[in-house]
């Protein structure tokens, strides 16, 4: 189960540790996360603060949304996000996942189906 460290102001992806044994180092803590960022979001700014119990969600999930949560970790954090690229590809030939379909596409398939119908 992936480890995901966000900030809890504005969602930015802080950190995200794949799963037990992806380093030799183990999963950060909050407060090496917070050290490593001068305390503040690289986002918005905000002071992080270590988590309550209130704050940690913990739910079931699998490699579909393990990829997502690697692909936005890619579209945001950049230069931390070289460390993660390898297992991105890994998981994509692994499991033969392809990357989440955009929004936009749905729109398309509605008038693509209209047609059909129309003909």
């Amino acid at each position: 189960m992936p480890i995901v460290y966000r900030c809890k102001v504005c969602g930015f992806i802080i950190d995200v540790f794949p799963y037990v044994g992806y380093n030799s180092y183990g999963v950060p803590t909050p407060s090496e996360l917070m050290s490593q960022h001068g305390g503040l979001c690289p986002r918005c700014g905000h002071r992080l603060t270590k988590p309550s119990l209130d704050d940690i969600i913990v739910k079931p999930n699998g490699m579909r949304e393990l990829l997502e949560v690697i692909e936005e970790a890619r579209r945001t954090m950049k230069v931390g996000f070289r460390r993660l690229e390898p297992l991105l590809e890994e998981l994509r030939r692994k499991y033969s996942l392809a990357p989440r379909i955009p929004e936009a596409l749905p729109a398309a398939q509605e008038g693509l189906s209209e047609a059909v119908n129309a003909a």
